[in-house]
């Protein structure tokens, strides 16, 4: 009898040993290899030519990549025309190139832009700073036609004789050309560009291993930044960055709080085992040693109940991360998109000769004239980043003239004041209209005229300087005058909204 009852539990003690060691908890690790790919694989292209396929990458959402010199050129080593290269997506779109750029000034780089005409929502930021020796970074390529495979490898070396690259130990194989080095945050540390040749002891080639190099992310951003191609640098794979640092020190701290809870478990499994041989020692009091087994069965339950929903506060706060991320970025374009200044206050110094058609004695004068004006601006164009490059503008424009006779050398000693309506197109070009104010000087004979006028601007704000013309006659067109001069001066913007 106390033999059955020693099987029984003997069985029940290794069911109960069993469970608790089956209880075990692992938790990813920062560089996550799986998570990369689900963020950026859709960002990486197929670049087709008809000399062979190669990789590239989005960079902004206007549909620009970047790819090798080497993979869109044919035989000779000359850049192939838009029309023969087209670029396949991840869920099998095709897309005709619509720009072709193959830098010739970077000659070193073995860098090519690309365009099509079709905005992305995928694509990939660049590394602020330059990339770290040990670095763990996976590439996203094509490996002979295998489409979008990952693997995996460290920067091996930045300091190399070519300061533009980079070495690094990720295997890659032709149709990787192109193709992103990409670290743990998701951004582009290098671009994929093939390996170095090295030889052995004995001179015969060997098989690389390590001698894979790469193109550094810091020179491609020099190249976008010189033809003014928007790139992002905000990662989208979040192991931890400074502007959520509390947020990461609390998951950092959970993390500790579960592995606390695994030691507990462990120390609990080693309780258990103490009861175990006392159990076996004293058999006459096996049932309640059974029911403290169901005991640590409960409490073990309940633990693991606690630490499943830890996890799940984990993921859901990582969820509310990556949407404040995209709330803000959103946000910031919004607010570069619509606040710019509206108003503009200018003033004008504008010396010019003068014709009078109609009059012999009067007909070459100087003017010295002045002028202030109150713009309203719309019609704003902007580069890729939402700044302001030019704009349309309407407004009012009052005037103070005095003049000079060159023939009998007579300074007038009164000023005509006059007020004008005018538009102006791109910040160049200005067409206005006016009449005078009543004035108690006879303009050659005249208290009323009308004038029209055209300034063409050549430095752009907030210092204008530019040619202007302008025509005077009354309302009957009995005189005409004519004015040609120049001007310069100040315009200020404010008003933001």
């Amino acid at each position: 009898m106390h033999k059955i009852i020693n099987i029984r539990y003997k069985n029940i003690l290794i069911v109960i040993s069993v469970f608790i060691t089956s209880y075990n908890y692992s938790f990813s690790q920062f560089f996550s290899a799986t998570k990369i790919f689900e963020k950026c694989a859709d960002a990486v292209v197929v670049i087709k030519t008809p000399y062979g396929i190669g990789t590239g990458f989005f960079v902004n959402e206007y549909g620009y990549i970047v790819t090798n010199y080497h993979v869109i050129v044919d035989w000779r080593g000359s850049p192939l025309n838009a029309q023969n290269i087209e670029v396949q997506t991840r869920d099998g779109r095709k897309y005709n190139v619509v720009m072709v750029d193959a830098p010739d000034d970077f000659d070193e780089l073995d860098i090519a832009i690309l365009k099509i005409n079709q905005k992305v929502s995928n694509y990939l930021p660049f590394k602020p700073d330059e990339a770290s020796v040990g670095e763990e970074v996976v590439a996203i390529g094509h490996p002979n036609s295998d489409f979008w495979n990952q693997s995996k490898g460290i920067i091996s070396k930045i300091n190399t004789s070519d300061k533009y690259i980079l070495q690094t130990d990720v295997p890659i194989d032709e149709g990787n050309s192109g193709g992103p080095l990409i670290n743990g945050k998701g951004q582009v540390v290098g671009i994929v560009t093939g390996a170095k040749i090295m030889y052995d002891s004995r001179g015969n080639l060997k098989i690389q291993e390590t001698g894979k190099i790469a193109i550094k992310a810091t020179a491609v951003k020099y190249v976008l930044n010189k033809r003014k191609i928007k790139y992002y640098q905000n990662p989208i794979v979040y192991e931890g960055t400074t502007e959520y640092e509390r947020q990461f020190d609390q998951l950092q701290k959970d993390k500790e709080e579960l592995t606390k809870d695994r030691e507990a478990l462990r120390q609990e499994r080693a309780k258990f085992e103490k009861d175990r041989s006392k159990f076996i020692q004293e058999k006459q009091e096996a049932l309640s040693y059974i029911e403290k087994a169901e005991l640590i069965k409960k409490e073990i339950n309940r633990g693991k109940e606690l630490n499943e929903k830890k996890w799940k506060e984990l993921v859901k706060r990582e969820e509310e991360i990556e949407k404040k991320e995209k709330w803000i970025k959103d946000k910031e374009a919004m607010i570069s998109r619509k606040l710019v200044n509206r108003f503009a206050l200018e003033i004008l110094i504008e010396p010019g000769y003068i014709h009078l058609e109609n009059s012999d004695s009067f007909n070459e004068n100087v003017l010295t004239r002045g002028s202030d004006g109150l713009f309203y601006r719309f019609g704003f164009d902007r580069d890729y980043y939402g700044d302001v490059l030019s704009s349309d503008r309407v407004g009012l424009v009052y005037g103070i003239q005095k003049f000079y006779n060159i023939k009998n050398k007579i300074l007038d000693k009164s000023y005509n004041h006059d007020i004008s309506f005018a538009i102006e197109f791109s910040d160049i070009f200005r067409l206005g209209f006016g009449r005078n104010l009543s004035n108690e000087f006879n303009y050659y004979g005249y208290k009323n005229y009308n004038f029209a006028y055209v300034n063409l601007n050549f430095n752009g704000y907030p210092i204008p300087i530019g040619l202007n013309f302008s025509v005077y006659t009354d309302n009957t067109y009995n005189f005409k005058t004519y004015v040609l001069g120049f001007y310069s001066g100040l315009a200020l913007s404010f008003f933001r909204f």
